[in-house]
C-alpha cells in the first residue's frame, strides 16, 4: 500500500502541477476532447488539476489514515476511469490524434485506455485493506524500492509511448 501510495502521489502532484503551469494548453487539450462545452473548458481545466492536487495529498497520508485511503482510492479510480472513458469515447469517433493530456505530447491510443484501466485497478488497492496495520520502518525499507521500480517501468512505458507517437509522425509522407 505504501508504495502505491507514493506512486499516486507523484503520478497526480506531477500532473497536478503540469497542468497548472500549462492551464492554456491543458484548457486546449479538453477543448479537443469535445466532451464539455467550450465555455467550460477553462473552469473544467483548473477544477481536473486542483482535484489531481488533492488527491496526491490525500495518497500521501492514506497509508496512515484510513479516511484519506478511501477518499484518495475512489477519487482516484473515478478520475482515471473518466480519462479513460473520454479517451475511449474519441477513439470510437476516430480521433486518435488528439494529444491525450498527460504531459507528453502523447497521442490518444488503447494502451492509453489499457493504462488507465490498470491505474484505476490499482487506485482501489486501499480498499481491500483497510483494516491493515500502520506502516512500520520495514514497510518503508521494502515500498521505497518497490515504488522506484514501478515508477521507472512507468516512465520508461511513457517514454516508448511517447517515442512511437514521434515515429508515427515522423514517417507519415509530407502533405
Amino acid at each position: 500500500m505504501l508504495a502505491a501510495a507514493l506512486g499516486f502521489a507523484l503520478l497526480l502532484g506531477t500532473a497536478s502541477w503540469r497542468k497548472l503551469r500549462g492551464l492554456d494548453e491543458f484548457r486546449a487539450v479538453l477543448a479537443d476532447y469535445r466532451l464539455i462545452p467550450a465555455c467550460a473548458t477553462k473552469p473544467a481545466a483548473l477544477a481536473v488539476s486542483t482535484v489531481e492536487g488533492v488527491l496526491a495529498g490525500f495518497w500521501l497520508v492514506a497509508p496512515w489514515r484510513v479516511e484519506a485511503a478511501i477518499l484518495a482510492g475512489v477519487g482516484t479510480a473515478l478520475l482515471m476511469a473518466a480519462y479513460g472513458s473520454a479517451i475511449t469515447v474519441n477513439l470510437l469517433r476516430g480521433r486518435s490524434w488528439i494529444e491525450c493530456g498527460c504531459g507528453g505530447g502523447e497521442q490518444l491510443s488503447w494502451i492509453l485506455v489499457l493504462r488507465n484501466l490498470v491505474l484505476t485497478g490499482f487506485a482501489l488497492l486501499p480498499l481491500a485493506i483497510i483494516d491493515a496495520p500502520l506502516p512500520r520502518w520495514q514497510d518503508l525499507a521494502v515500498s521505497v524500492p518497490v515504488f522506484a521500480v514501478a515508477a521507472l517501468l512507468y516512465l520508461a512505458t511513457r517514454t516508448l509511448l511517447e517515442n512511437a507517437a514521434t515515429m508515427r509522425i515522423l514517417s507519415e509522407p509530407p502533405p
